[in-house]
């Protein structure tokens, strides 16, 4: 069995068969205790543990679990005298036709003699991927975003963070904007949760809600930025802003 197949597969499978954000904290709750067990065809768990893991409250399992399962994702057997149920994960992975999309690679390329030349010139290739943050995620969740750009493999306590953030009534458009936080980070070159959440949290301090709001607040920084270079060097400051930086908040101040 190969855990990072399973995965890609089950994000292939909720664009057609979409769970809660419950729902896929709980199928990779379960995940987790599936691959520690060896993969066998079946296995026991305690619902107190998948509660743990999955970070919801016992009493909601129950309808979590049967969504799962009317979903097809799972079958269990409950075994009744106070035993753990019997659960049986859906294979999803012998569905999956093609490789896990690398929309955000890390970038390797080298400055040119004529970018180098330029202290505020950067690589194309830096330019195209900083375009594609802003393009081609409308339908990704921020858990597949997680998992296909680099930051690792989603722990049940990832999970659980993402979460809570979607459920927090903090921002307008919760999924939007945990993405956004993340594509910041990766501009930054940080594939960390532990950095996204400072992002979120720095934002949240400030009262953004959505992701124009926060766009608008990282372009007024940039044109602050511009300004104070170009009194520095004595450069027009509308020079300096046609020129886009990829780490747009290498000197945002998070606080950490």
């Amino acid at each position: 069995m190969n855990y990072e197949q399973h995965i890609q597969a089950f994000y292939n499978q909720l664009e057609t068969n979409p769970l809660t954000p419950s729902g896929i904290a709980t199928w990779h709750a379960l995940m987790q205790v599936w691959q520690k067990a060896g993969w066998p065809k079946s296995f026991t768990v305690a619902v107190s543990v998948i509660a743990v893991k999955s970070g919801m409250k016992v009493r909601h399992f129950y309808n979590i679990r049967k969504e799962l399962e009317e979903k097809g994702y799972l079958t269990f057997k409950s075994r009744g005298s106070g035993q753990a149920a019997q659960y049986a994960m859906t294979d999803l992975s012998t569905n999956l036709h093609h490789q896990p999309r690398a929309l955000y690679a890390q970038d390797r390329t080298q400055p040119n003699a004529s970018s180098s030349s330029q202290p505020n010139a950067q690589p194309s290739s830096l330019l195209i991927k900083e375009n594609n943050l802003k393009e081609d995620t409308k339908d990704i969740t921020p858990f597949q975003f997680y998992e296909e750009n680099g930051f690792g493999r989603l722990s049940p306590f990832i999970s659980e963070s993402i979460n809570a953030w979607l459920d927090d009534s903090t921002f307008t458009e919760p999924s939007g904007v945990v993405i956004e936080a993340m594509k910041v980070s990766l501009l930054q070159n940080v594939r960390t949760w532990g950095y996204v959440s400072k992002i979120l949290q720095d934002w949240s301090g400030k009262g953004l809600q959505t992701v124009g709001e926060i766009r608008a607040e990282r372009e007024k920084w940039k044109q602050k930025m511009a300004a104070y270079h170009a009194k520095k060097k004595g450069v027009s400051p509308h020079e300096t802003s046609q020129c886009p930086s990829s780490a747009d908040y290498s000197s945002y101040d998070f606080g950490f």
